[in-house]
C-alpha cells in the first residue's frame, strides 16, 4: 500500500509540475520555429530544455518523464534537421510526455515502459550508410560512458536494423534496463563506480533484472584473469577486429532475431 505524500513532497510535485509545463510551452515553441526555420542555436537550446526537463523529472521521481526525455535526447542527438518525418516525430514524444504529466498516459500496468519506448520513434546517425533496410522492434541498451565507443555500437545495431538507446553511467543504465526491458544490454567494461562486470553481476542476481540479456564489452578474451568473475549467462564482445562477429554471436545465443 502506497503511503499518503507529505505536504513537502506534493509541494515538489506541484512545482515540477508548474516548471514542467512551462519547459513543455517551450519546446513546442522551438519544435514549430525551427521546422521553419533550422539552426544550429534554436537546436542547442532545444536538446538543452529537454535535458533539463528530464534532470528535473528525476529530481522529482516523476520517472516515466525522466524516461521519455531521456529517449528523446537521444532522439535529437541523432538528428540535424526538423523537416519530416523529424518534426512530427518529436511531436509524438512531446504528447507522451504530457500524457504522463497530466495522468492520462497509462503507465501502471506491468511492462508499461517496455511497451510504451516500442512505441516511440526511433533513427540513427548512420541510417543513410544502409538504405532501406528492414527496422526490427528489437531494443538494445549500450551503457557506455563516452561517445566514440557508442557510435561503434550503433552503427553495427544500425546495419541490422535495431534500436539503440544509451545510457552513459552504471545507475543510469540499470534504471533503464528496468523500466524498459530491452532486449539486450551491452556494457562496457568500464563505466564509473561500478565496472561492466559488477553489472552484469547486478542483472544476474536480481529476479527483476535476471532475464534481460546481457554482454559485456571489453578488449580482453575469454579466460582472461579481469573477467573471471562475470557470470557464464554474460556474452563477451570484444573490441577490434573480432567486435561484428561476437555482436553477431550475443544475437544468436539470445535468440534476438
Amino acid at each position: 500500500m502506497v503511503g499518503k505524500k507529505s505536504d513537502l513532497e506534493i509541494q515538489v510535485e506541484n512545482e515540477f509540475l508548474e516548471e514542467a509545463r512551462d519547459i513543455m510551452n517551450q519546446l513546442e515553441v522551438q519544435r514549430e520555429n525551427l521546422r521553419s526555420n533550422f539552426n544550429s542555436d534554436d537546436m542547442a537550446r532545444l536538446r538543452r530544455n529537454v535535458q533539463l526537463l528530464g534532470a528535473q523529472a528525476h529530481a522529482a521521481d516523476f520517472g516515466i518523464v525522466s524516461m521519455l526525455s531521456h529517449r528523446l535526447e537521444d532522439y535529437l542527438e541523432r538528428i540535424d534537421t526538423m523537416a519530416d518525418p523529424h518534426g512530427d516525430n518529436v511531436r509524438m514524444f512531446l504528447d507522451k510526455i504530457e500524457g504522463a504529466l497530466d495522468g492520462t498516459l497509462e503507465v501502471g500496468k506491468p511492462n508499461a515502459g517496455a511497451e510504451l519506448v516500442r512505441e516511440l520513434p526511433s533513427t540513427s546517425k548512420f541510417v543513410h550508410e544502409f538504405g532501406d533496410l528492414e527496422k526490427k522492434n528489437i531494443e538494445v541498451l549500450v551503457i557506455v560512458p563516452d561517445k566514440a565507443t557508442g557510435h561503434i555500437v550503433e552503427r553495427e545495431m544500425a546495419e541490422c536494423g535495431y534500436r539503440v538507446s544509451f545510457a552513459k553511467s552504471s545507475f543510469k543504465g540499470f534504471e533503464i534496463a528496468i523500466r524498459t526491458r530491452p532486449d539486450m544490454v551491452l556494457a562496457s567494461g568500464q563505466i564509473d563506480e561500478l565496472s561492466g562486470i559488477d553489472l552484469a553481476n547486478a542483472f544476474s542476481a536480481m529476479p527483476a533484472s535476471k532475464d534481460i540479456p546481457f554482454a559485456l564489452l571489453t578488449s580482453n578474451d575469454w579466460g582472461h584473469p579481469s573477467l573471471k568473475a562475470l557470470p557464464h549467462s554474460v556474452g563477451l564482445v570484444r573490441k577490434g577486429k573480432h567486435f561484428g562477429d561476437d555482436i553477431a554471436d550475443c544475437l544468436r545465443r539470445f535468440q534476438i532475431t
